[in-house]
């Protein structure tokens, strides 16, 4: 066993340091003791909310999804290992007895029908209101960890807690980098930057406006959030497609780079979520060390604002020509133009033929539609 135990635990360190994804390196794990799942977690007591989670083993995704936005409030097994100090070991089945089992929401709601059973635990190691648990699930068709497997989980566990140590570490000396920040912060569409856990890393100010409006998404706690509880369920799902912390649940080692999602919202109302996945071996480290998930809300109800800058630089018009060409794409006549910009019709009828010249347009219809086609992804230039 010496051989599988130095590579688990070597594979625990590349983990840490980046070079390998948690999901790949707990699998040697799951796979030398048997385990249904082996999961390591970190859960904020102090708002009952999980921080993070490294999973590997046949239990289906959609359970561990469901377990971290629902079921993990009624674990009973959670304050078991609570009550733990670190390097300690709880065994679910001798707390918890058949009968106790079959009266628990938890076991025959939630895990049994989901395939699970039993689960040895331990504290990896508290941090301020953060507790790191391990644990290592049985299946139901399985028996719980017997004392030599257990005596190998204890091994493993304190080098897994030392390399999670590191790891917490490291991502908390990521901050974001100033090119990617300054980048974004100049756009005009809503953007956010998120991690694999929903931590809202960074939103510009349309994103802001978004959020506050709650509408559809809201900041909750520092995560981003959905109104609808299922929305918050497919926004968890892909993130995780994205495999921005390489779980192993994901198909691909690289996981899909990009997601879309249709957040719903109140009075009937929805935005669109375009997920793109940031990692930062592609983007030369601007937006920091940790992948993160960069977010394009579009609100279909918004109407887009027109940058002057790029209707000028695209068709070779005069700042005033754009600005016209700008109010007639939002529908503006040309005597509130006039009005608007303090001249006379005539002076904003002959700008308006000087635009359909230059953009080749026969009619102001024409001519909005071909300033529909440009981006509204914009600079804020100053």
């Amino acid at each position: 066993m010496d051989n599988p135990f130095d590579d688990i635990v070597a594979g625990f360190y590349q983990a840490a340091s980046g070079q390998l994804a948690w999901g790949e390196a707990l699998k040697p794990f799951q796979q030398l003791v048997g385990a249904w799942l082996i999961q390591v977690q970190g859960i904020d007591f102090s708002r009952l909310a999980v921080t993070f989670s490294y999973e590997a083993g046949p239990c289906p995704p959609e359970a561990v999804i469901d377990y971290l936005c629902n079921w993990h409030r009624f674990d009973p097994r959670a304050r078991l290992v609570m009550a733990l100090g670190e390097g300690e070991w709880v065994n679910c089945h001798e707390h918890f007895d058949d009968t106790f089992v079959a009266r628990s929401a938890f076991y025959q709601d939630f895990l049994i029908p989901h395939g699970g059973r039993y689960v040895s635990g331990t504290q990896l190691f508290r941090a301020g209101d953060e507790v790191v648990m391990l644990g290592v699930h049985r299946g139901r068709h399985s028996p719980p960890l017997e004392r030599d497997e257990i005596t190998c989980c204890r091994r493993l566990a304190r080098h897994l807690a030392h390399a999670m140590r590191l790891h917490r570490a490291q991502r908390e000396r990521a901050p974001l980098v100033n090119l990617g920040a300054e980048l974004v912060s100049r756009m005009r569409t809503a953007i956010v930057l998120i991690d694999d856990h929903h931590h809202l890393r960074y939103a510009n100010a349309a994103a802001h406006e978004i959020l506050e409006r709650g509408d559809a998404l809201i900041e909750r706690g520092g995560l981003l959030a959905c109104r609808s509880s299922d929305d918050d369920v497919n926004l968890a799902m892909a993130l995780r497609q994205l495999a921005l912390a390489g779980n192993s649940y994901i198909v691909t080692s690289r996981g899909t780079d990009n997601a879309f999602l249709r957040i719903g919202g109140q009075l009937g109302k929805t935005v669109g979520l375009y997920l793109h996945a940031i990692r930062p071996q592609a983007t030369m480290g601007s937006f920091g060390e940790q992948p993160l998930a960069m977010g394009l809300i579009h609100d279909p109800a918004a109407r887009p604002e027109l940058d002057p800058f790029m209707v000028a630089a695209s068709f070779d018009l005069t700042p005033a020509e754009a600005r016209v060409a700008v109010a007639l794409a939002r529908g503006v006549s040309v005597a509130k133009i006039a009005v608007e910009h303090t001249v006379s019709e005539q002076t904003i009828r002959t700008q308006v033929k000087s635009v359909l010249a230059k953009t080749g347009t026969g009619r102001q219809a024409e001519l909005v539609g071909l300033l529909a086609t440009l981006p509204t992804t914009t600079l804020c230039l100053p």
